[in-house]
This record gives C-alpha cells, sequence and structure tokens, in this order.
C-alpha cells in the first residue's frame, strides 16, 4: 500500500476514535445531566414531602390544641394519613374499651362500609399482626394475601381496595389504634409513605392520650352531677317507677344506657317482679343472667352478651336483642340482694369506671325501693 494511502487509512481510523470519543463525552454529559435531574428531582420530592407532612402535622397540633373532640382529632388523622400517602381510602380504627378488638371510629373515601358494625380483632387480618408486631404492615395484594380473613376480603372487594397499609398508633406501650390507607389502583404503598403515616400516627398517640385524660377529668366531674342529682331523687318523693325514669335520663348523661331494667325480687314467689324498662318485651322468664347476679351478688359486664349467656348456660333476654355490651349490677343492702339494675348497649362498651358507677346507682336505688 502506498504512503499515501496508509496515511488515509490512519487519518480515517483517528478520525473514527475521536467521533466514538466525542459521542462517548456526549453520553457521559447526558448522563450526568440525567443523574443531576433525578438527583433535583429526589431532592424536590423530598422536600415537598416533608413540607406536607409539616403542613398536615401542624394542623393536627392546632386541631388538638383548638378541640380535645376525639372523632374531630380521628377525622383529621384519616385525612392526613390519605394527604400523605395519596391513597384513594383513609380509615381509623381505635380499641374496644376491656378487647383486643379494634372498632372503626371514622373511614374517608369509602362508600359501601358501615363505620359502626366494622370491627378487626385476632385473626388472619392485618390488625392482628400489626397488634402483635407493634409496627406498621402493608400488603400488595389484599384480596388475594393468603394471611388475610375472607371476612375483610369481602369488605375490600366491595371497595375496590388493592393494596393496603396498617400504621399502628402507639400510647404508652400498647397498640391503642390503626390508621388505614388504602389504594384502589393496584400502587404498592412505599417504605416513604409508611414512615409519613407513622409519624402522623405518633402525633394521634399524644393527641388520643390527651383527649383520653380530658375526658376522664370531665366524666368524675359530670358523675359527681349525677350521683348528685341521683340521691335528691332517692331522698324525694317520686313513686318507684318516675324514680327509675329519672335514673334511666341521668345515666345516660354520663354512658350509654339504650335499654335499662330494675328488677325487685320477691322472696316469697322466689321470682322477679318488674320495676320499670325503659322499653316494652320484657318477660319473667327471660332473666337468665338477672338471676345469676342477684344469686351471686356480684357485677356483670360483657362486651359480648349473647356469648357471655352461651357461656353462662341461660337463654338471652328478648329485652336485649340486637344490644351487644351489659352491665348488670346487684341491688344490695348490707350486703343481701334485693333486686338488680341491668343495663345494655349496641355500640359503645361499658368501662371498669362505668361498672363503678352502676354498682353505685343500683346500692343507691336499693335503699330507694326499701326505705
Amino acid at each position: 500500500m502506498r504512503p499515501t494511502d496508509r496515511l488515509a487509512v490512519e487519518n480515517d481510523r483517528l478520525r473514527l476514535r475521536i467521533e466514538a470519543l466525542e459521542r462517548l463525552a456526549a453520553e457521559s454529559r447526558q448522563a450526568e445531566e440525567a443523574r443531576r435531574q433525578s438527583e433535583e428531582e429526589t431532592r424536590r420530592g423530598a422536600e415537598e414531602r416533608r413540607r406536607r407532612e409539616n403542613a398536615v402535622l401542624g394542623r393536627l397540633a392546632a386541631d388538638v390544641n383548638a378541640s380535645l373532640n376525639l372523632d374531630s382529632i380521628l377525622k383529621r388523622v384519616a385525612e392526613g394519613a390519605r394527604e400523605l400517602s395519596d391513597g384513594d381510602v383513609a380509615g381509623v380504627a381505635l380499641r374496644e374499651i376491656d378487647s383486643d378488638a379494634m372498632v372503626f371510629r371514622y373511614w374517608s373515601g369509602v362508600h359501601g362500609v358501615n363505620t359502626g358494625t366494622l370491627r378487626v380483632d385476632g385473626g388472619t387480618g392485618l390488625a392482628a399482626r400489626v397488634m402483635s408486631l407493634g409496627r406498621a404492615v402493608r400488603t400488595d395484594r389484599y384480596a388475594s394475601d393468603p394471611q388475610i380473613s375472607k371476612e375483610y376480603v369481602e369488605v375490600a372487594e366491595r371497595e375496590t381496595i388493592a393494596s393496603l397499609l396498617a400504621v399502628p398508633i402507639v400510647v404508652g406501650s400498647r397498640v391503642e389504634g390503626i390508621i388505614y390507607v388504602g389504594n384502589q389502583l393496584p400502587r404498592a404503598f412505599t417504605e416513604l409513605d409508611e414512615t409519613s403515616v407513622q409519624r402522623l400516627a405518633d402525633r394521634a398517640g399524644l393527641a388520643i392520650q390527651n383527649a383520653r385524660l380530658f375526658r376522664g377529668h370531665t366524666r368524675r366531674q359530670e358523675e359527681l352531677a349525677v350521683l348528685y342529682d341521683i340521691l335528691r331523687a332517692v331522698t324525694g318523693p317520686l313513686a318507684p317507677d318516675k324514680f327509675v325514669e329519672a335514673v334511666h335520663s341521668l345515666l345516660g348523661r354520663v354512658l350509654d344506657a339504650r335499654r335499662l331494667l330494675m328488677l325487685r325480687r320477691n322472696a316469697d314467689a322466689r321470682a322477679f317482679e318488674l320495676v320499670w324498662a325503659s322499653a316494652p318485651g320484657w318477660s319473667a322468664e327471660d332473666t337468665g343472667l338477672e338471676t345469676l347476679v342477684f344469686e351471686r351478688n356480684r357485677v356483670i359486664r360483657t362486651a359480648d352478651y349473647l356469648a357471655t349467656c352461651q357461656a353462662e348456660g341461660v337463654a338471652p333476654s328478648a329485652f336485649a336483642h340486637g344490644l351487644r355490651h351489659a352491665t348488670i349490677a346487684p341491688m344490695s343492702l348490707a350486703d343481701r340482694a334485693v333486686g338488680v339494675l341491668a343495663l345494655w348497649s349496641a355500640d359503645r362498651g361499658y368501662s371498669r369506671a362505668d361498672e363503678e358507677l352502676v354498682t353505685t346507682v343500683a346500692a343507691l336505688s336499693a335503699l330507694r325501693l326499701t326505705r
């Protein structure tokens, strides 16, 4: 090959190498620019997330300071969780009194869920896993997740919930509530979503604790006022039925007294006599738990009336049909029962404080009826 031809070939090779290096440099510059843009977008996204978190947490703090109404706080918590995670639906469940069951207090974005009747507890649901682990749990395929109970899957399918995030609300060392966020489209929740909602849950725990402390203080004041009015009724001229009617109204100021029944024991007939019932339907044959309370001279308080009747081997009263919670207290004088005072509630359980109040009122009623 002539020298001029070899020079031309070398020139072509050099030109190709230079062009390759230029392309590589351009690609490197583009990659670096894309990396910087990605980092900038990530930084801006993180700043926007922090801004949104701070705004939501700030609004929650303002609401807590402005109002200790727990339902209002839970609504703000659910809406905040939905906003922080870009979820389609959100809800908050709180632990039921003296129980491991969680009862939903608020749902946002759903259509067919009856908040008052939806409960989650032990078993194979997300709630059981959150309570046992004490941390957030999420699933990307709720309806087909083998660890989820079919009972809850039916609700999810009705609301077309695909993915679900459950975050614990901890008060002290105990899981007292759960924040749920769901997506109707198959978009998985991320660790960042979990972290954001957990921060909200931590604030919610403090808010719930403060609300309960305030409610407890208010409750004690109201109890004293109710007991004072009942004492006045005890010493007043009211007939027995009017007296119990007044007691029912007074108790309704501090607890859920959907149904109230007062029975006096006829020692000669060894049977109960009706003093007053808040509704028709009482029958002398439907006194299974009342008889046990009278004979044992001890209160029965239950969050599942039907289950307690079954466990005690007695038939449930038709008077309490459809009512889940019950507190039945003996009306005693000098350690001797003379009757029973029974209350039932559909939605709100009775606490130990409620039991103590009902026991005190039962003793005062015994004094009034045997005066």
